[in-house]
């Protein structure tokens, strides 16, 4: 029952998003639409800096409202790549350690990085990461690194290698925090790694090996600018239609996929 109240929240969010990408909205029928679609969080959607407070950008312009991404150049975009480690599942675990950089027109211009506070590290997950319980001894509070993230993300579209998981993440992170979730456009690298590099598998480390980049993996800031790269990489490879952040975003989810099918390993045994 929780999983189909969560499932058509986020359709309803999906809807509205999808609405206000086709055109731009009158303001009464923007407030209406929102209205239904948002207002059980609790906010006042006739007040588009709400929106902004909560990582959507809106634009309102001649008695209309629309959605930024849908008319802002590429170059002139700010994309937030984003890396998270944890101490597991968003069940059973919590965040430890946020990383991020923010990029514009192909250049970093910011980053963010902190390590957050948590009791107990398990073996397993120090053994991946390098993270221990001593490290988190003195690091800013889940709530504080939460705020300052959210701070430094602002309207930038969310990116991430497997977006729903570090999206998500955060999200449930914030709500059960007693923080609205993120409302942030956002960008998955494994999907557009699909429609711009030929791969037989596009994990993280596979990526890196093709892409010739050499840094730390699983820790949550080196795996950010390796997510970074992947992104830059792949504007290198977009069609002469994709001119704006939703047009990304649509040919990252749509486009055909170039993954290569593994190849068959026969044995012939000679008898």
């Amino acid at each position: 029952m929780i999983k189909a109240r969560k499932k058509q929240k986020v359709d309803k969010f999906a809807n509205f998003i999808d609405i206000l990408k086709k055109a731009p909205l009158s303001r009464d029928a923007f407030v209406q639409i929102a209205g239904r679609a948002l207002g059980e969080y609790g906010f006042d959607v006739s007040e588009i800096e709400n929106f902004f407070a909560l990582g959507l950008e809106l634009f309102e312009r001649e008695g209309h409202v629309g959605l930024a991404t849908a008319e802002r150049l590429l170059d002139e975009q700010e994309f937030c790549v984003v890396d998270i480690e944890t101490t597991g599942s968003v069940r059973s675990g919590q965040i430890i350690e946020i990383g991020a950089i923010k990029l514009k027109g192909g250049e970093k211009i910011g980053h963010f990085s902190t390590l957050v506070f948590a009791p107990q590290v398990p073996p397993v997950i120090t053994e991946l990461t390098g993270i221990t319980s001593a490290m988190l001894v003195g690091a800013p509070s889940l709530a504080h690194a939460l705020c300052e993230f959210r701070r430094f993300l602002g309207q930038a579209v969310f990116v991430a290698h497997n977006v729903s998981f570090d999206f998500g993440f955060i999200s449930t992170s914030l709500v059960s925090l007693g923080q609205p979730p993120l409302f942030n456009r956002r960008l998955c690298t494994v999907e557009l790694a699909r429609r711009t590099i030929e791969s037989e598998r596009y994990g993280l480390d596979v990526l890196k090996e093709l892409l010739g980049i050499k840094n730390t993996h699983h820790r949550a800031y080196s795996d950010a600018i390796s997510a970074g790269q992947i992104l830059l990489h792949g504007f290198k490879k977009l069609p002469d239609w994709v001119h704006t952040p939703e047009d990304l975003i649509t040919f990252s989810k749509t486009a055909p996929s170039l993954q290569l099918e593994r190849e068959e390993i026969r044995e012939y045994v000679e008898f």
